[in-house]
């Protein structure tokens, strides 16, 4: 009996870890590794790499806590590169119409697109903010 159970928890360490590297090369993908300090990505590194039960209460909550954190730090920069991609275009459109030729440039600007996402997202704080 005790064999299905040491097999049942390495399964579920398993599933952890594969979930755990899923989401540390997605928050790269969007920028949000960086986010965290030293001590966060440490802690996600370790579990990956370490044989561990994930027996623990604290290191569960520990994962947990770094993984909303990039989680929401991510959907976040996301939203705001999905917003400003918009306005750009709209900016964009505006002043090439108004005569400013180089203004095309402005459509193909990742920071300038994640700036006004930012600006006029709900909730930043932003002076145009809605």
């Amino acid at each position: 009996m005790q064999c299905t159970y040491t097999n049942e928890s390495r399964a579920f360490s398993q599933r952890i870890k594969n979930h755990l590297r899923k989401a540390i090369t997605t928050s790269k993908r969007r920028g949000a590794w960086f986010s965290l300090d030293r001590t966060e990505r440490s802690i996600l590194y370790l579990a990956t790499r370490l044989e561990l039960k994930f027996s623990s209460l604290d290191l569960l909550r520990a994962l947990a806590s770094i993984l909303k954190k990039l989680e929401q730090h991510g959907e976040t920069l996301y939203a705001w590169l999905q917003r400003g991609i918009k306005l750009a275009w709209a900016f964009s459109e505006f002043a090439v119409a108004s005569g400013n030729k180089s203004a095309r440039s402005w459509r193909n600007d990742r920071s300038y697109a994640v700036y006004l996402g930012q600006v006029f997202s709900n909730g930043t704080g932003g002076r145009f903010a809605r």
